[in-house]
């Protein structure tokens, strides 16, 4: 064994206390990036299973579905680990740089001086990376099998709903690969973090490392304090920010470390919050059965005009959808009615006029070539016919729903858009074409119950136009407790007029078939968002006790580098107790300054996340007050904790034999 590699086992074996806090922090960050690779190997072979061939024809773009997450995971990983463990190495060589002067007296060279401390890191990475792997593995398959339950339940959901059957099973799957390239990334880490310690401490002269011991700069500079800090600590308070302020390479890691944890926790609160929102959004307000039919469309623009052109592949007309519902209605003594719908299909024009003046400063009514989005409304005889006894329009007419909801940065807005003076729409079609649309009737927003409001929301400008074709249309009721029964009832319907022929209906034959209930896809969404939710808090929390691995090892290294320092404190008077204080106002100070940091970028994370989110849904961005109270006050008692322990150590040393010694071992 070379004498480098000796002198830094050595080094590892006099120095438990501190090696020990860098074997838990190389542990920690391999056994996160194993996670990952655990969680990223077990996907693809999920997908797989679940996809078969078509797996093979799009394997490429699934890996980078699951891999490049994965990548950036491992960077954000490797990013904050190698901030805490170089953090950790410096400190050792700090610790002991009269000792490596000492070495360069005698002989030992710069080159060796760097490969010693990064032996240390070979020898820290033998010890600690099969460790990470294996309890990696371990928590990959728990993850898993907790993923695994939710994805169970999602399944079981989808069963409800007659579209194409798939059946997904994620199974614990790690190959040689993946531990492969945790291990290489482990190491990586280890050996960067290692690299700046190793370059400063070679590059300093055997003199400078003899005459300056643990202080090694010869350049002095003015110590700033705090006055504020002063006022609330008193004067330890003061010399605690100074030695802070004289070290702050020292304590610049733990603070970003902190800095990290903080963010990381406050970000998945706010994402959590907004998660929970959308959930709460999609909720429905009613749970009826719904018996679904959709067509396939082909999307596009217009080559001539730039206008979107949807081209509707089997449509469904006024015959078909009155037929089945009769049969609907026939099975039981509960009531079956339908709404379709075909959009985009047509754009409505009107005159200014006959807005009103809400409408007219409403942006995002018009697109560029100044119409609205047109939704042709079809309804089931029975339910069209209620409609016109309550709206006082005549039987056959054509009746607006007056009322348009939209979102507005977050914040759902309700309006009247048009006044009843309002006789006809010019329908525009993709190719420019125009026809007439007379306008019969009113449907305001009081006419309408609550369940078929939410329904009838879904443009700006929605007709009931009585035997219009749809491109999709939906059956509903409350069975109650014939909900079974009804549901093969109602299969065997639609398969006399849409049967089911392949795995994929939608894609082979043109359309697809669904009975369910209403909020059945919005379970199984919500599932997929708490499964995210779990797996998120689960990561934060790890990455975040590598901050406080790294703390742990900055105040531990801290208060070995001042032992002397405290002991002659204590000597010319300073009591035991001004001693803790001015550590623990130093504590407090780093846990400040890491607060404000990580809480400023933990709020601006989700914030900006939320720019996207509530362009799509009525979404504002919040974070709930308890929750970064108690993220903040987490980190406080884990850092007065780690503090305790420290000065609780220090306590047991003599204090003559501190003074003599040059450094307490």
């Amino acid at each position: 064994m070379k004498i480098t590699s000796k002198l830094a086992m050595n080094q590892l074996i006099r120095n438990k206390k501190r090696t020990s806090g860098t074997v838990l922090a190389i542990v920690l960050s391999t056994v996160l990036i194993t996670t990952i690779m655990c969680f990223a190997s077990s996907a693809v072979a999920m997908l797989k299973s679940a996809l078969g061939n078509d797996f093979d024809e799009y394997g490429g773009v699934y890996n980078a579905m699951i891999f490049i997450p994965a990548f950036i995971l491992t960077g954000l990983i490797v990013f904050m680990s190698v901030s805490v463990i170089s953090n950790i190495f410096q400190a050792s060589a700090n610790d002991r740089i009269k000792e490596l002067g000492i070495l360069k007296c005698v002989g030992g060279t710069s080159k060796q001086i760097k490969k010693t401390v990064i032996s240390e890191g070979l020898w820290l990475s033998i010890i600690s990376i099969p460790i990470g792997l294996i309890l990696g593995i371990l928590i990959g398959y728990l993850g898993i099998k907790i993923a695994d339950s939710y994805i169970d339940n999602l399944v079981e959901i989808t069963k409800s709903i007659v579209m194409r059957r798939f059946e997904l099973k994620l199974e614990f799957s790690v190959n040689v690969y993946s531990l492969i390239f945790a291990s290489v990334f482990s190491l990586f880490t280890v050996l960067i973090s290692a690299q700046k310690p190793a370059k400063q401490m070679s590059k300093i002269t055997a003199v400078e490392c003899v005459r300056f011991g643990n202080k090694h700069s010869k350049e002095t500079s003015k110590i700033s304090g705090s006055s504020f800090w002063k006022k609330l600590w008193g004067f330890e308070g003061e010399l605690g920010v100074r030695n802070i302020s004289r070290n702050k390479k020292s304590f610049k890691p733990a603070i970003k470390a902190l800095s990290m944890g903080i963010c990381l926790l406050l970000a998945t609160f706010g994402l959590a919050a907004q998660l929970n929102d959308l959930e709460n959004y999609m909720k429905s307000k009613n749970n009826r059965l719904l018996v679904d039919y959709t067509s396939l469309r082909n999307e596009g623009n217009n080559p001539d005009t730039g206008r979107r052109q949807d081209i509707i592949l089997n449509p469904i007309n006024s015959e078909t959808y009155n037929e089945i519902n009769e049969k609907l209605n026939a099975f039981g003594d509960f009531e079956v009615w339908g709404i379709g719908g075909n959009k985009d299909t047509y754009y409505a024009k009107a005159d200014s006029s006959e807005f009103t003046e809400a409408a007219k400063k409403t942006d995002g009514m018009l697109n560029e070539f100044g119409e609205m989005e047109f939704d042709m409304v079809s309804m089931t005889d029975d339910l069209y016919r209620n409609i016109c006894e309550a709206t006082g329009t005549k039987y056959g007419g054509n009746i607006l729903i007056n009322t348009y909801t939209y979102n507005e940065s977050g914040e759902r807005k309700e309006i009247t858009p048009f006044s009843e003076e309002l006789k006809e729409f010019t329908l525009v079609t993709p190719d420019g074409q125009t026809s007439s649309l007379e306008i019969d009737g009113f449907l305001d927003r009081s006419d309408l119950d609550e369940w078929l409001f939410d329904y009838l929301n879904r443009a700006t400008v929605m007709v009931i136009i009585p035997g219009a074709s749809a491109r999709s249309f939906d059956w509903q009721c409350e069975p109650g407790e014939q909900e079974e029964e009804f549901t093969e009832y109602a299969r065997s319907v639609m398969d006399e007029y849409y049967p089911v022929l392949s795995d994929d209906s939608y894609e082979d034959q043109g359309y697809s078939v669904r009975i369910s209930r209403e909020d059945t896809i919005v379970k199984a969404v919500n599932v997929m968002l708490v499964l995210g939710e779990v797996i998120s808090y689960g990561f934060v929390i790890l990455i975040s006790l590598i901050g406080f691995a790294g703390f742990i090892s900055t105040v531990a290294a801290n208060i070995r580098a001042r032992s002397k320092e405290f002991a002659v404190l204590k000597s010319v008077g300073m009591t035991s107790k001004a001693l803790k204080k001015m550590l623990y106002s130093e504590s407090m100070y780093c846990t400040m300054k890491a607060t404000v940091k990580g809480g400023i970028l933990g709020l601006l994370i989700p914030w900006l996340i939320n720019l996207s989110i509530r362009n799509a849904f009525p979404i504002k961005f919040h974070l709930p007050l308890y929750v970064a109270i108690f993220s903040v006050c987490i980190t406080y008692i884990v850092v007065l904790t780690i503090t305790y322990i420290e000065i609780k150590k220090f306590k047991k040393q003599n204090l003559i034999e501190t003074i003599r010694m040059d450094s307490i071992r």
